[in-house]
């Protein structure tokens, strides 16, 4: 689909052209690879149990050896400590350590830094400026680390981290050694580089009792003294209690290029300002609401030495493509006088940044290729936009830099019959809903924009299966709304009401069309379902009890009047509570209860299906077992083989998704039966071509996504499914045991 989520910092290698890396918040990191063209992600391996450090909060190269790659990895710091990860082949396989402390990839101020850094000088020691607990030091390569208790011995408390900066801890902010690293001819000293800078957020600065936010090593971090700021930056229109240094770049020639903002971001508007320092002197370069620019300052580099060093920062809080907004600006006499370069104005509209998303917001870093000033890379929350005109042209051309970037969190997946006039539907986190008409190129046929300016959660999608031009999609565009399309996607037209109980929380809530399109079942998260036989010009509320959590519903293939409702009573914690499942025979107006119940566990854990070729043919996933019903759930059969390994919380359960598609040819049965959950103590996809006596595992250890959670399968081509992983994933290569999953632009031509 094409980038879609957030890249909170990106990582040229300084000393080897066009390495560069690029690390995001909550779908792991990227290495470009220069022949292909393409960004190749390097955390697709990890398993359900690294499922939370799939999120880098940052990433550091070795200037002395392009072969080794250093990340940390844990998506909140609320999820516990974090992990150190170290490569000695660029990311291709990874091996980590525990670290002591909170990491949080996704929480406020994840594009501060790096925190990470390798000293150049000598590249076995390394510094990590830690959310909590201050500054950490290591001297083997990052398999052991201590606190510099020099700068402070300072840890935060649980009520301290959960009170910092709303619950979203920033620390140490960044850790810059004093030594150039030239792009040829770098003969590191052996020697610990002396000189090294770092920056202090607001919160440490003040439960630790430091008197500065920005500190200086002269001997090697053995001791810190204070920098002292300009003093525009620490009164108004700053607040001393809010001032973040959210970068800080080195010249060539020793000069530090300092940008001050008004909060930790992603989004820090006005007030922002930008000086250089060359040790004793502070110069104002450029600030925020003086006729330039106005908004925040998220990423900064610099390239050169001297009046010719090349500067540009990211204009961040800004949205829209209002010619007065600015997105980025530049530099190419140190910072004496700028243009704004980030928009590509009446250039070739193919070419034309403007063309894209609409959300420049969070332009939270911005870096200048270390080999070709005019190579400008900065973020924004759909991913990386890229120029290689950077300082060359009056207005550069800019172009989305995503290809092999897949970061869409997908929520809901739907699949059509044969036949249909496209292949996929999907729903997704902050970017709504799409129809898919290929799979090898981005869709467009979308109805988000026409629900909130600004995006939103699609949570439902689902078709009528006689007729599967007529799709229906739900999900929270500032409030929940609906929608549904006649003609395959390709307009759409929003309910003119929706349920009374639906609210802005409803993330969960899911959708299913009847068979003939005559009955729409709208389930919101918490709340009573509701139907609709007028295309939801009205709303009527089912029998089915308020849920302990939220309803599982899908709509039968075969019969247009039957619908099935699944409870899944809460997570394993509230064992008071029980799982249902519900049938209806009336289109999804009353149900009937069955006289089974099911352990609670959580929704993502849980699943219901039903087999699209087969009336009354329903799969429950409860999160340990996998259940069938031949007589629409009436009665249940538990089928055998899978099993949940260790306790609940481990999440590594036995029967997780389950979905029915296409049988294999000439099969005597009616369809192909997919699983995620764990069989034999592995935890993996697998196909059951026999309705679940026997299963074959379809997936491989380097696709594993920190753990699939979604899963719909193809009703056209046997073996193919589709995975909630990175983005959709499906693999490539039929019902061969170990297929390849990809994304969708990961596709290879020829590849069968």
């Amino acid at each position: 689909m094409g980038g879609g989520g957030y890249v909170p910092g990106i990582v040229y290698h300084p000393t080897v052209a066009n390495l560069r890396y690029a690390r995001t918040d909550v779908m792991g990191i990227y290495r470009w690879d220069h022949v292909i063209s393409r960004w190749t992600a390097l955390t697709d391996g990890f398993s359900r149990l690294d499922g939370s450090y799939q999120g880098a909060e940052s990433i550091a190269v070795d200037p002395t050896d392009a072969n080794r790659l250093y990340m940390t990895a844990r998506m909140a710091v609320n999820m516990g400590n974090g992990r150190f990860y170290h490569s000695s082949n660029q990311g291709n396989t990874w091996s980590y350590v525990d670290f002591p402390f909170p990491v949080g990839s996704n929480n406020q101020g994840r594009a501060i830094g790096e925190r990470l850094a390798v000293d150049p000088n000598l590249p076995t020691t390394m510094f990590y400026g830690s959310r909590t607990a201050g500054l950490w030091k290591s001297s083997d390569r990052g398999l052991h680390w201590s606190q510099v208790t020099s700068l402070s011995s300072k840890v935060m408390t649980n009520d301290e981290m959960n009170n910092a900066n709303g619950g979203n801890p920033v620390g140490v902010e960044f850790v810059v050694f004093g030594a150039h690293v030239p792009t040829s001819g770098f003969t590191p000293s052996g020697s610990a580089t002396q000189t090294i800078y770092v920056g202090v957020a607001p919160d440490y600065k003040n439960m630790a009792g430091l008197s500065a936010y920005l500190y200086k090593s002269t001997d090697g971090g053995a001791s810190w003294s204070s920098v002292a700021l300009p003093a525009a930056v620490t009164s108004a229109p700053f607040d001393g209690n809010t001032l973040h240094i959210p970068h800080l770049a080195r010249s060539a020639d020793g000069t530090l290029y300092v940008p001050f903002a008004s909060s930790s971001g992603p989004g820090s508007t006005h007030p922002s300002a930008l000086y250089k320092y060359d040790g004793t002197t502070w110069t104002k370069l450029i600030a925020s609401g003086e006729g330039q620019y106005y908004g925040g300052i998220g990423g900064l580099s610099v390239h050169g030495s001297g009046a010719s060093t090349k500067v540009a920062f990211g204009v961040s809080g800004t949205w829209g493509d209002a010619g007065w907004i600015q997105i980025a600006m530049r530099s190419s006499d140190a910072g004496s006088t700028w243009q704004e370069f980030g928009r590509s104005g009446d250039l070739d509209g193919s070419l034309n940044y403007h063309d894209g998303t609409g959300y420049w917001g969070w332009v939270d870093d911005l870096d200048i290729d270390p080999f070709n000033p005019d190579h400008v890379s900065y973020v924004l929350g759909g991913g990386i936009v890229s120029t290689t005109e950077a300082f060359s042209a009056a207005l550069p051309r800019w172009r989305y830099d995503v290809e092999g970037i897949e970061e869409m969190v997908n929520l809901a997946m739907a699949v059509p019959p044969p036949g249909a006039p496209y292949v996929l539907a999907s729903a997704h986190g902050d970017t709504g809903m799409f129809v898919h008409t290929s799979l090898t190129t981005s869709p467009t046929r979308s109805p988000t924009a026409q629900l909130s300016a600004s995006g939103g959660n699609g949570t439902g999608i689902d078709m009528a299966w006689n007729t599967p031009s007529f799709i229906v999609a739900v999900g929270t565009f500032g409030t929940s709304k609906g929608v549904y399309s006649t003609d395959a996607g390709l307009t759409w037209t929003i309910f003119p009401t929706v349920p009374p109980v639906a609210a802005s929380t409803g993330d969960d809530s899911k959708v299913a069309v009847t068979a003939n399109g005559a009955n729409i079942v709208w389930a919101i998260k918490g709340e009573v379902p509701y139907y609709s036989t007028n295309r939801g010009t009205s709303w009527t509320a089912t029998n089915l009890p308020k849920p302990a959590a939220a309803y599982h519903i899908v709509a039968d293939r075969k019969n247009p009047l039957k619908v099935y409702a699944y409870d899944h009573g809460g997570n394993w914690w509230y064992p008071s509570n029980s799982a249902r499942f519900y049938y209806s025979t009336n289109g999804g107006h009353t149900f009937t209860a069955a006289a089974r119940t099911w352990q609670p566990n959580g929704f993502n854990v849980t699943d219901l299906a039903v087999n699209p070729f087969v009336e009354g043919d329903v799969w429950l996933a409860d999160a340990n077992n996998l259940w069938h019903s031949v007589d629409s759930g009436i009665t249940w059969t538990k089928l055998n083989g899978m099993a949940t390994v260790g306790v609940e919380y481990t999440n590594v359960h036995g029967a997780i998704k389950v979905a029915l598609g296409a049988p294999a040819p000439g099969s005597a049965h009616s369809a192909a039966v997919y699983l995620v959950g764990t069989i034999n103590g592995v935890d993996a996809i697998y196909r059951s071509d026999n309705m679940g006596t026997t299963w074959v595992r379809i997936d491989d250890d380097q696709h594993r996504y920190g753990g699939v959670n979604g899963i719909a399968a193809d009703t056209s081509i046997f073996g193919r499914v589709y995975l909630k992983g990175r983005g959709i994933n499906y693999n490539t290569n039929g019902p061969q045991p170990d297929a390849r999953f990809r994304s969708p632009q990961n596709f290879v031509d020829g590849e069968k």
